[in-house]
């Protein structure tokens, strides 16, 4: 499985400003962890963040919150980071607005179904949360 390739055409760890939020998805994708994406992506839950080894993380505000997100850009709904001592990137940390974090999760959504037909449910819930929001 090379989830880097087949959901978003390749990932250099030295070039790619959005290497943070490749690496931490495809992570969640071979830790077979899409119910937590499910949660992440809707909102609805306590879940303000999903984290791994090695010391990688995604994490989710709301509308409107501000307070410990003051060193985020205005629009960005989710962060994803990666600790330079679990894994060294260039670009160690991406900010995403809700459409583009979106596009990033329906793009490792489809490489995953190729592997995982018995997870058609929950990459259907998936499809489905981003496609209500």
């Amino acid at each position: 499985m090379d989830y880097f390739n087949e959901a978003f055409g390749g990932f250099y760890p030295d070039k790619d400003k959005d290497a943070a939020l490749k690496f931490s998805l495809c992570i969640l994708a071979l830790d077979n962890r899409m119910e937590e994406l499910l949660q992440l992506v809707q909102g609805v839950s306590n879940i303000g963040g999903i984290e791994g080894e090695p010391g990688w993380i995604i994490e989710r505000r709301e509308d409107g919150d501000i307070i410990g997100y003051e060193k985020w850009p205005d629009n960005a709904r989710f962060r994803a980071y990666v600790a330079p001592d679990g894994y060294m990137l260039s670009y160690p940390e991406f900010f995403a607005d809700q459409r583009i974090f979106f596009q990033y999760v329906r793009m490792l959504i489809e490489a995953y179904r190729q592997y995982h037909s018995e997870d058609a449910e929950i990459t259907d819930r998936i499809k489905e949360a981003i496609a209500a929001k």
